[in-house]
């Protein structure tokens, strides 16, 4: 049985209920696709190859993908399509927004998520679906915020494990790359990342080392500083008030880690920035 997903307006979303036979999507990657399982059981058919996923999990089919998805009878959950505009428009903004726009063009499937958070994803889709179809007021701006906590609901779900059939060196620096920003401030060190991911420690360095041309340890090291230097221009924190929140307790240990790898320190980096930008805004204010 062949069911068209119903278009209404640009964004859709509707709540699966499988019926006593097998349900199939036929999805033309024009839209970006989430389909989150409650329970039961789907299949994939696309150009990576067949995947099948059990609820509660996930299913994330981007932008350029054109698939085929089966619904076991009887599967419950939740399913969302997204046009590539309305999908560039709800990325939160910040880090995390980058993230995201990361991950989006690569299909995954993700099983063994908390029934709470599956509940929590299929709620937002549920209050999209009502959305559109109330036509309220605000519709699209509760729309837009709704695909937002949904990004970011979803770019935590990668956090758990991603089932493929072929671990692709990518998959697992996508992975490694979500988890460093998720645990920036744990410090974790590059064996709990490769504990967490279930590879071993070479094989998630020389993935990571042929994707970014760095060592994780130096991506680590590279992603405090980015933070670091963010927090010193964009905020009025003492230095040991950055160093806090970076996760260092010992203010003198994360102004040497940072000399090191800037060439000054965390106070001077700073005062540097303020003197460019006071001559800057001097240069303006003399024009004519």
């Amino acid at each position: 049985m062949t069911v068209p997903v119903p278009t209404i307006g640009r964004v859709e979303a509707r709540t699966i209920r499988s019926g006593l036979t097998t349900t199939e999507y036929l999805l033309k990657g024009k839209r970006t696709h989430i389909f989150i399982l409650k329970s039961g059981e789907a299949r994939v058919f696309s150009e990576e190859g067949t995947y099948d996923v059990a609820g509660p999990g996930l299913i994330w089919l981007p932008l350029g993908k054109s698939s085929v998805l089966t619904l076991r009878s009887g599967t419950r959950g939740w399913m969302a399509s997204i046009p590539d505009i309305q999908l560039g428009l709800s990325l939160p903004p910040g880090t995390i927004g980058s993230n995201i726009a990361e991950i989006i063009n690569s299909p995954a499937m993700v099983q063994d998520i908390d029934l709470d958070k599956t509940q929590e994803m299929g709620s937002l889709i549920s209050l999209i679906e009502n959305e559109l179809r109330g036509d309220s007021l605000a519709a699209t701006t509760v729309v837009q915020y709704c695909l937002s906590l949904l990004l970011i609901l979803y770019w935590r779900a990668l956090a758990l494990e991603v089932h493929s059939t072929r671990p692709l060196p990518r998959n697992i620096v996508h992975r490694f790359v979500f988890l460093v920003d998720l645990h920036l401030r744990d410090h974790w060190t590059v064996h709990q990342y490769s504990v967490q991911m279930g590879v071993s420690k070479d094989r998630l360095g020389s993935a990571v080392k042929r994707a970014t041309g760095h060592s994780p340890l130096a991506h680590i090291h590279n992603r405090i500083i980015e933070e670091a230097r963010t927090l010193l221009t964009d905020s009025g924190m003492h230095i040991a008030e950055v160093a806090y929140k970076l996760g260092y307790r010992d203010a003198g240990y994360f102004n040497r880690f940072f000399s090191r790898r800037v060439g000054i320190s965390p106070g001077r980096f700073r005062q540097d920035y303020v003197n460019r930008r006071a001559v800057k805004d001097h240069s303006f204010a003399a024009w004519p």
